[in-house]
């Protein structure tokens, strides 16, 4: 199993979200891990059930202190799209509840 695919399956990502990228260093402790998702996902709206597509791709960075004892940085472009006055994003399976990845504010 390649690396991608191993930490795709740990950070409990499934269609649309995949890792493209891992990067290691351990000598400085940390792990630098891409996530995306893949083109052509719509948003299904809470309030009026309209089915919108991304208008746009917000980058987020994410932190975790000690995930497979590394520091690590999680990067991902997340879709949003706007109905109802809300600004709708895509489920991050990272933030879900009791995960210890925290945002990053740059």
């Amino acid at each position: 199993m390649e690396q991608p695919a191993i930490f795709s399956a740990t950070l409990g990502l499934s269609y649309p979200w995949h890792v493209t990228a891992v990067a290691i260093d351990p000598d400085g402790n940390r792990l630098d891990i891409t996530v995306d998702c893949y083109h052509g996902n719509c948003f299904i709206c809470p309030s009026c059930g309209s089915v919108r597509p991304p208008s746009l791709l917000l980058p987020e960075t994410w932190l975790h202190r000690d995930f497979f004892h590394y520091t690590t940085f999680l990067h991902a472009r997340v879709p949003h799209a706007n109905c109802c006055g809300e600004n709708l994003s895509l489920e991050r399976p990272w933030a879900r509840h009791g995960s210890r990845f925290r945002p990053v504010h740059e």
